[in-house]
């Protein structure tokens, strides 16, 4: 009887184990589309490593190696957010969709790839893969390494250009 009890153990913790990996990937998300830099800072490691691949067509330098929470934070997500081309609304200057995620559990550590589809500066669209390194952490999953390349890219057409940021949705809970 056991052994069988230690079975099902087994499996719900990996099943809890594989939650929070979603939870910490979707927490990325939503964080990254609402500008909360601290809160995003959260769901690296201290040493994590994000590598970009891909953005050097919309500002020279971004593509590269960031290493170190601060650094992935600041020097990289900041620049980002920073960057309004066209006159773009702050409020509308990016909005992901991200889906498809493989998980592959180790322990401890774990490896993903996620696809996403990313609306930026309300006239660029971008599709490409989140490579993640997860690490288990006293408190929660963490991204030890992220790579982000961009495989497809284009410039939409676009006007009269308005909505709701994801900001004061939020607000109102339902």
């Amino acid at each position: 009887m056991s052994d069988r009890i230690d079975d099902v153990v087994a499996r719900l913790t990996r099943l809890e184990d594989l939650e929070a990996i979603r939870q910490t990937w979707l927490d990325y998300c939503l964080r990254l589309d609402v500008a909360d830099w601290t809160a995003l800072g959260d769901v690296f490691t201290a040493d994590a490593v994000l590598e970009m691949n891909g953005l050097d067509h919309l500002v020279k330098g971004l593509d590269g190696q960031y290493r170190g929470r601060h650094a992935i934070i600041h020097d990289f997500y900041r620049q980002t957010g920073a960057l309004i081309p066209l006159d773009a609304k702050p409020m509308f200057v990016t909005g992901h969709l991200s889906t498809n995620m493989q998980i592959k559990l180790e322990g401890d550590e774990a490896t993903t790839l996620a696809y996403f589809f990313e609306i930026v500066a309300n006239d660029r669209v971008l599709i490409g893969t989140y490579q993640h390194r997860f690490r288990r952490e006293a408190d929660r999953w963490r991204f030890r390494v992220l790579r982000i390349s961009i495989r497809y890219r284009a410039k939409l057409e676009a006007s009269a250009i308005g909505g709701q940021s994801l900001t004061d949705i939020l607000a109102h809970p339902v």
